[in-house]
């Protein structure tokens, strides 16, 4: 008999709750749209291009939600709220900067990649030079990446034809 009486006190609580927070899910239902289309665009790569999006575009509702939240949580201004053209602009200005963001990244983590292995590449060739100084030519092996060709022709890592 307990949990009946939980479940409708949850039920009770969940639609006060709802019909107080009207006025902010009036705003939120149009302001967060880009953050709904980057979800949808992005099922399949965990949902970064979404996140990015979704934080910087509450970021340019938070202004809003403020004013609606401390200066009279009404269904009135709410609706005032979503006809400001000036109101639009930083939703979607600030979605669109996550957006940008979300594209320029990756591009950036690449070039910070390869600066980086491009370093390592100097300094352990650096080091192949003091080896070869100190022990002498023998301990130089060369390295060829898998799929080129000797000079002989073959394969690297294959044995060379056996002539008959």
């Amino acid at each position: 008999m307990k949990k009946k009486s939980n479940v409708a006190l949850y039920l009770l609580l969940t639609v006060a709750i709802g019909a107080m927070i009207v006025p902010t899910v009036i705003v939120l239902a149009v302001a967060l749209v880009p953050t709904a289309v980057a979800f949808i665009m992005e099922r399949k790569n965990g949902y970064y291009g979404g996140v990015t999006v979704g934080a910087l575009n509450l970021a340019g509702a938070a202004p809003y939600l403020t004013d609606l939240w401390f200066k009279g949580h009404t269904v009135a201004n709410a609706v005032g709220t979503i006809t400001s053209v000036l109101a639009w602009a930083v939703f979607y200005s600030a979605a669109a900067v996550g957006w940008a963001i979300y594209a320029i990244t990756p591009g950036i983590v690449n070039s910070f990649i390869a600066a980086t292995a491009g370093r390592q590449i100097t300094t352990l060739r650096a080091k192949e030079r003091e080896l070869v100084q100190v022990w002498g030519p023998d301990v130089e092996a060369s390295y060829e990446p898998a799929g080129q060709a000797h000079a002989g022709g073959s394969p690297a890592g294959s044995a060379p034809a056996k002539s008959k």
